[in-house]
C-alpha cells in the first residue's frame, strides 16, 4: 500500500534503544517540520476570526472571569487557608492543564483518521500527527500560565517555585502524548473512540481536584483521587503557580512516573501498531 514505508520507517529498532531513545530522536530529527505544522494548526484553528491568535490570550482571561464569578459569587466557596483571590487562581491553575489535556485528547484521538494525506506522507512520521495536537493544545497552557504569573506578580506573589513550571509542562505533554497515541490508534480500528473522549474528559473533570482541595475529599474517597493520574498534574500546577511551593514529593514522583511510562511505553506500542495504520487508511 502507498505510504507503508512512511508508516513503518527504517528497519525497526529493537531492545532498550527502541523504548528509551527512539522517541526523542524522532522529535529531534523532525523538529523544524513539527514546529511548522504546530504553527499551521494554531493559525488554522483561529482562521477567519477577527482576533486570530489573540484568542490564546482572551480565552484564558474570559475563563478566569467566569470561574471567578461562579465560585466566589454563586457558590460562595471559601476553602480554609486561601484568600478569595488565591482561590480564584487556584481553580484557574487547575483548569489550565485540564483544558490543554482535553483539547489534546479531542484533536489527537481523531488526528490519524482525519489527516490521511499527512499520514501517507513519507517525510512526516505518523507518531508526530497526534503529537502535533498535543503541542498545539499546550499553547493555551503556556499563555494561561503566563497570565497567572503576571497577576501574581502584580499582587506580590512571585515565587522561586515557578522555575519548575517548564518541567511540569514537559511532563504533562509527555503523559498526554502517551494517552493520545493510544486513543489515535484505537480510533483507527473503532471510530467510536473519538466519541467517547468528551465523556472521558468530563469524568476526569469531576475526579480532579480543580475547584476543591484534596483535604476537602473524605478519607474513604481519597484513594480514588490518587488513582486518577491527571490529579497529580493538577495539584502540581496549583502548588507551584498559586501556593508558591514545590509539590509534595509523592505528587511530583507521580507526575514523573506517568510521564515516562506513558511517553516511552505508548511510543513503543505505537511503533508496533503502525501496521494497524497501514491496514486502516
Amino acid at each position: 500500500m502507498q505510504g507503508d514505508a512512511a508508516l513503518t520507517g527504517p528497519a525497526r529498532r529493537t531492545g532498550a534503544r527502541a523504548v528509551l531513545v527512539e522517541p526523542y530522536l524522532v522529535f529531534w530529527r523532525h523538529r523544524r517540520l513539527l514546529v511548522d505544522t504546530v504553527a499551521h494548526t494554531l493559525r488554522s484553528r483561529f482562521a477567519g476570526s477577527i482576533l486570530g491568535l489573540g484568542w490564546l490570550v482572551l480565552g484564558p482571561v474570559i475563563l478566569l472571569g467566569l470561574y471567578a464569578l461562579l465560585y466566589t459569587v454563586v457558590f460562595q466557596i471559601r476553602p480554609s487557608g486561601l484568600s478569595i483571590e488565591d482561590y480564584i487562581f487556584y481553580i484557574f491553575a487547575g483548569l489550565l492543564p485540564f483544558i490543554a489535556f482535553g483539547q489534546a485528547l479531542a484533536g489527537g484521538a481523531a488526528s490519524l483518521a482525519s489527516d490521511r494525506a499527512l499520514l501517507l506522507n513519507r517525510v512526516f512520521p505518523a507518531e508526530l500527527i497526534p503529537a502535533r495536537e498535543v503541542l498545539a493544545a499546550g499553547a493555551f497552557l503556556v499563555v494561561g500560565g503566563g497570565l497567572v504569573g503576571l497577576f501574581k506578580l502584580a499582587v506580590g506573589g512571585a515565587s522561586l517555585a515557578w522555575v519548575l513550571l517548564p518541567v511540569l509542562m514537559l511532563l504533562l505533554a509527555m503523559a498526554t502524548m502517551g494517552v493520545v497515541w493510544a486513543l489515535a490508534l484505537a480510533n483507527l480500528v473503532v471510530r467510536d473512540v473519538q466519541q467517547l473522549v468528551s465523556y472521558i474528559v468530563i469524568i476526569l473533570l469531576i475526579a480532579s481536584p480543580i475547584a476543591y482541595t484534596p483535604d476537602m475529599v473524605p478519607g474513604s474517597l481519597r484513594v480514588l483521587l490518587y488513582a486518577n493520574p491527571f490529579a497529580y498534574y493538577v495539584q502540581s500546577f496549583q502548588s507551584v503557580l498559586v501556593l508558591g511551593r514545590l509539590p509534595a514529593p509523592e505528587i511530583l514522583a507521580g507526575c514523573l512516573v506517568f510521564a515516562l511510562v506513558g511517553f516511552h511505553g505508548m511510543h513503543w506500542v505505537f511503533s508496533l501498531g503502525k501496521r494497524i495504520i497501514a491496514d486502516h487508511i
